[in-house]
């Protein structure tokens, strides 16, 4: 069997050590072979400042040369906007329904899944890894009473995880008190920004006057 893909979505506006931090400890804790990074082209929850194909440029120059990250365009392409669950279809639809996916979530996100469309067939076509700081617990906050079910029916421990989908999972991954937000306003009051991006990023935000 093929070997398992990560799946890192988001508006990427714009990538910062964060994200690359959470695809490579989500890669070495679930052994994956690969995580896809997928920028949304069309957000429907949220409108990006930074263009699609902006956004896209800056997640190419982070991702570089590394053989454990592969960028996506495909949510880019779209002429509509990005739902996470027609990626899903697309990707088993080209890799059929055996190869076991992960899609790698933070905890805020995961927090927010019962608004995204059509949730819950998630479940059916990918794991989930609900990245986590060092000492949070999902534990007591505030969550719907049908995503509070999901969790409690689904999530196992990495060892205990078999076949290509339906588990959830939780990783601890360090560095996940980034937000693009903060970013792009420390950007824009002209504070130091090099420990927060890669540096190639940071010079096409600087020399495409990105968040002015």
């Amino acid at each position: 069997m093929a070997g398992a893909v990560g799946i890192l979505g988001g508006t990427f506006d714009p990538v910062h050590v964060g994200h690359l931090t959470m695809a490579r400890e989500a890669q070495r804790q679930l052994g994956l072979e690969r995580v896809l990074l997928i920028p949304a082209g069309t957000p429907w929850q949220r409108a990006p400042e930074a263009s699609a194909q902006d956004r896209l440029a800056m997640v190419r120059l982070a991702a570089g040369t590394s053989s454990l990250m592969t960028v996506d365009a495909r949510e880019v392409r779209r002429a509509m906007p990005s739902y996470t669950i027609d990626t899903l279809l697309e990707l088993r639809a080209e890799w059929g329904p055996e190869r076991p996916l992960w899609l790698i979530l933070g905890a805020d996100a995961f927090l927010n899944l019962p608004t995204w469309h059509r949730w819950q067939e998630l479940f059916q076509h990918a794991h989930i890894a609900v990245a986590c700081r060092p000492g949070f617990t999902l534990q007591g906050k505030d969550m719907t009473p049908a995503l509070k079910h999901e969790l409690d029916q689904r999530s196992l421990s990495i060892q205990q995880v078999r076949g290509p989908a339906g588990a959830i999972v939780m990783l601890t991954i360090p560095l996940l008190d980034i937000s693009s937000s903060d970013i792009r306003n420390a950007l824009r009051c002209h504070r130091p920004t090099g420990h927060l991006l890669p540096a190639s990023v940071l010079d096409y935000i600087e020399s495409h006057r990105l968040y002015p």
